[in-house]
């Protein structure tokens, strides 16, 4: 019962991060590369760019996406996805020992 009820809070703290974040428009066409392209924005493997509107960027080798950190939901999305983490474990742990 405590798995089924840890995966189903997971579930709804994902859906409401997806729902939540906004989609922005992209200021420069539409291009997949877009301004993450930009050297300056980039520290290390960290993508910090405060005018790029993109919460997800491209990864700057390799496949994937990175957190563009200047982003204001970045912060938001990362506390979330920590405060969802405790709450499994507080959850889990507290449900186990009935």
């Amino acid at each position: 019962m405590a798995e089924l009820l840890a995966i189903t809070f997971m579930v709804a703290v994902l859906a409401l991060a997806i729902v939540a974040v906004p989609a922005p428009k992209r200021r420069d066409g539409g291009n997949a590369r877009g301004m993450s392209a930009d050297p300056r924005a980039w520290r290390g493997n960290f993508y910090v760019n405060p005018d790029d509107p993109a919460l997800f960027v491209p990864k700057r080798q390799g496949a994937g996406w990175t957190l563009n950190l200047a982003h204001k939901w970045t912060w938001r999305l990362i506390w979330l996805t920590i405060g969802s983490l405790v709450a499994m474990v507080i959850l889990s742990t507290t449900l186990a020992h009935d």
